[in-house]
């Protein structure tokens, strides 16, 4: 573990909610880095970068970080920018041969950063995991560019024209990596090393795959879990991975990467920086009404009185995530070796709110909900026992199930609003009538008013 220049308070603080989220993940190995302006305050690794045999998670464990490579890729083609070599509003077939055929006004470099370009996902990326994860188990894929290009092209007549609108496209990311190529003449995996990775000093970080074989790499093993165990698997060793998703990079080179940005110490003009992480449009909005925006290869939320820009990714057998307070300069690198129970932006926020002393429900409003479910699950017994009743949480919804001599009737439930202190649900189903499930919540106990019945707490859920 390393920290150094934040106070002796903040430390503890991070390390002890360190422990407490990224040990019992699900996830065989995490680490973790934190970054203050441009020092590294907090390095750690949790639990196993392979499990057999054995290896630790170190802060410089190499990971897959899949989508968090995007702001990389979107600095990347912002030098070009910058270099007056590209123009964020030329069409992208004027650079390279895609796109060439679809509707509407000509696609561009700037609707391809921000994920506007009206192009619905084509599962390029799910693809080309599934590809390398199963292997044989798995019959699709995609064979070198001519048949990425024939795929995109096939998909040309789906882009939505009816609106501004945020639509999440891997391909536009593989396609700006054939773009960066075209101009600068040299590999995209090259340019990026050559252009931002060295010049930043971000020394371990590659796009080559095979660094996550071989013991001398302090590397991961990417696992999927299956029948209750643990697999190891590869990640694509495909260019079409790169620009969206193929970085391998530890947390200490991102948090690098993140200092820079902390600093605007890039090889990129400020302007230029700033508006990468000026949202273009609306990526979706939080259960509070707030809104995730999208700019260029980075995604920006509310944090207190802050604004938190960054990125997270997975591969489905890796995940990772990077980000940093504008205001506060103070930033967050994770990186894991399968897909956590929580997700690396959660985590990551969690782990900034626990630094700087902030609310986790003022910047995770979710949390606010799931404490409220969890004060009301348990198992319910209507007056006289006819009928009895079991509310239980999945990832997703509270759900209710109550039964009677009649029969059992399921309902997923959700919060009427983020008050801590209303416990009103409505009811998730196909009708014009909105129905609601109120519960009464006193220090002594609990009641659910479904219907017209009335339900006392008798246990909790494991209780039986």
């Amino acid at each position: 573990m390393v920290a150094t220049k934040a106070s002796t308070t903040d430390i503890e603080r991070l390390e002890e909610k360190a422990q407490e989220l990224l040990t019992d993940q699900g996830c065989p190995g995490i680490s973790v880095a934190v970054v203050d302006g441009t020092e590294t305050v907090f390095a750690d690794g949790f639990g196993k970068r392979r499990l057999d045999p054995e290896a630790p998670a170190t802060p410089d464990t190499l990971y897959g970080i899949g989508s968090s490579t995007k702001p990389v890729t979107a600095t990347a083609v912002m030098t070009l920018v910058d270099d007056g070599e590209v123009s964020l509003d030329d069409a992208v077939s004027s650079y390279v041969p895609y796109f060439e055929g679809a509707p509407g006004e000509p696609i561009t470099v700037r609707e391809l950063l921000s994920h506007t370009s009206g192009m619905p996902s084509d599962d390029v990326a799910t693809i080309t995991l599934m590809d390398a994860i199963l292997g044989d188990e798995y019959d699709d894929s995609l064979d070198g560019w001519e048949e990425f290009r024939e795929h995109v092209d096939g998909s040309l007549d789906r882009r939505r024209l009816d609106g501004d609108r945020c639509l999440y496209y891997n391909s536009g990311y593989v396609v700006l990596s054939r773009l960066v190529e075209a101009v600068s003449d040299a590999p995209f995996a090259e340019y990026v090393e050559t252009n931002l990775l060295e010049p930043l000093g971000m020394d371990r970080s590659t796009f080559d795959v095979n660094v996550l074989t071989g013991d001398a790499n302090d590397a991961m093993t990417p696992y999927y879990e299956r029948d209750g165990e643990m697999h190891g698997v590869g990640l694509p060793d495909d260019p079409l991975f790169e620009g969206p998703g193929g970085l391998q990079a530890p947390v200490t080179d991102l948090a690098t990467f993140v200092a820079a940005w902390n600093e605007r110490d890039l090889p990129v003009d400020d302007d230029l920086a700033s508006a990468m992480v000026e949202p273009v449009e609306p990526f979706r909005t939080l259960l509070d009404g707030t809104e995730v925006g999208y700019g260029y290869g980075w995604m920006t939320r509310p944090f207190g009185d802050d604004v938190l820009v960054g990125h997270g990714g997975g591969t489905g057998v890796s995940a990772g995530y990077l980000g940093f307070l504008e205001d506060r300069g103070l930033g967050i690198a994770l990186g894991c070796n399968a897909d956590p129970d929580t997700s690396p932006e959660r985590l990551a926020i969690e782990l900034l709110a626990a630094t700087t002393g902030t609310d986790p429900e003022r910047v995770l409003p979710k949390r606010a909900v799931e404490r409220k479910e969890r004060r009301v699950t348990g198992e319910y017994a209507a007056y006289g026992g006819l009928q009895e009743a079991t509310v239980s949480r999945t990832d997703e919804f509270l759900e209710i199930e109550h039964s009677s001599p009649m029969g059992v009737e399921s309902m997923r439930l959700m919060p009427a609003s983020l008050d801590p202190n209303d416990y009103t649900f409505r009811v998730a189903k196909r009708s014009a009538k909105r129905t609601t499930v109120e519960f009464f919540v006193e220090d002594d106990g609990v009641e659910l008013l479904v219907h017209r019945n009335l339900y006392e707490r008798v246990g909790d859920l494991d209780d039986g």
